[in-house]
Parts: structure tokens; sequence; C-alpha cells
């Protein structure tokens, strides 16, 4: 929820209507917050999670997990380029 909360709050900043870009972010959202407040909370934690109880903790994490992945999307879309937008089709000649 975290993620894509974060995602589309993105595409809303960024004033983003197209529909793959909507996708890319919330999906990237969405991976940022799970690898923060669950991976990254559980390699803290030595393995010790409780999965049953909600932690303030894991839901920092999230957040900074989805923050930061969004972030470094938006700088590999400034070094490289809208990638829809790259190639068009060949035209013979």
């Amino acid at each position: 929820m975290v993620g894509a909360l974060f995602g589309g709050a993105a595409c809303l900043l960024a004033g983003t209507r197209e529909k793959i870009l909507i996708l890319e972010n919330l999906g990237v959202g969405v991976f940022g917050a799970y690898i923060g407040g669950d991976f990254v909370a559980a390699i803290l934690s030595h393995g010790k999670t409780n999965d049953t109880v909600f932690s303030m903790g894991s839901l920092g994490l999230a957040v900074t997990g989805a923050v930061t992945a969004l972030v470094l999307l938006r700088l590999m879309r400034r070094a490289v380029g809208p990638m829809h937008r790259s190639k068009g089709p060949r035209r013979r000649g």
C-alpha cells in the first residue's frame, strides 16, 4: 500500500498522464516499499521479524525504500531519457 501511494503521489507531482509511466511509478514504488519494509527490516533485526504485528520501524523503512526507489528511477530517466520515445519504426531506404 505504501509503495502504491508514493508511486501515485510521484505521478501527481510530476504531472504524468501516460499510462506506462504511471504503471512504472506504481511498480517501482511497491518494489521499493517491499525491499525497505521487509528485506531491510529483516536484515536489521537479524532475521527476527514478527509478521502479525504492525511496526512503525518497518513502515518507516517501507516509506524510505519507496522514496529511494522512485528517486533512483527519476535519476535513471534523466540520464537515459524516456524509453518509449527513443526508438521509432525503421524506415526502409
